[in-house]
């Protein structure tokens, strides 16, 4: 009887000490794996801006997204078409300062609008009043922003809710584009949304 209890008790210790499984630890991330997760969810970068010939050149202006855009600025507004995927580039998230919408009249083509793009800093000089606030891009090889001194814009701003829908004066019922939104004078010239401030708007919320 007492050689049972002496195994038993064997066989008690050799459970407690011979049978617990280590602690499962948690694969951490490397930190390129980090770097690399950022990289995807962050926006896409803008450059800045160097001088050259007179002029403020942005060789990584601020795009939509990833896509392939052909863009132009008028109005303090700059708008851009396209949207289609580019070969061999991974997809990353759009730019939160572009607002975009479909084409009028187009298959798979987006149009987006940013009514507050970047600008180079003033420059100080005593040519007009410093700024650099005339732009236009560059679209031969990749895609340039441009900036040359100028007066600053003065007309009306782009009307809240403008719905961004058209590409220059090609787009739209009433033949004119507004700075990436259709013009308007009647509620007919709006495939969607209304008519106000000369542009078709989204309907209000």
């Amino acid at each position: 009887m007492r050689a049972r209890l002496v195994l038993l008790e064997l066989l008690v210790l050799a459970s407690s000490f011979g049978c617990k499984q280590p602690p499962k630890r948690e694969p951490q991330r490397s930190a390129t794996a980090v770097s690399k997760l950022a990289g995807v969810v962050a926006p896409r970068r803008a450059g800045r801006f160097h001088a050259r010939e007179g002029t403020m050149r942005q060789s990584q202006p601020r795009l939509p997204d990833t896509g392939e855009w052909r863009c132009a600025e008028q109005g303090k507004v700059v708008w851009c078409a396209g949207g289609e995927a580019a070969a061999g580039v991974v997809g990353g998230p759009p730019d939160p300062g572009y607002r975009c919408g479909p084409r009028w009249g187009s298959e798979g083509e987006r149009v987006c609008i940013d009514e507050h793009p970047d600008y180079p800093e003033p420059s100080g000089s005593a040519d007009g009043d410093g700024k650099y606030s005339r732009c236009r891009f560059e679209q031969a090889q990749g895609i340039v922003r441009v900036c040359e001194l100028g007066a600053p814009y003065t007309g009306p701003p782009l009307p809240a809710h403008a719905r961004p829908a058209c590409w220059l004066d090609r787009d739209c019922p009433a033949g004119h584009c507004e700075r990436g939104a259709c013009g308007c004078s009647s509620p007919g010239d709006c495939s969607s949304g209304r008519c106000a401030g000369g542009v078709c708007v989204e309907a209000e919320p």
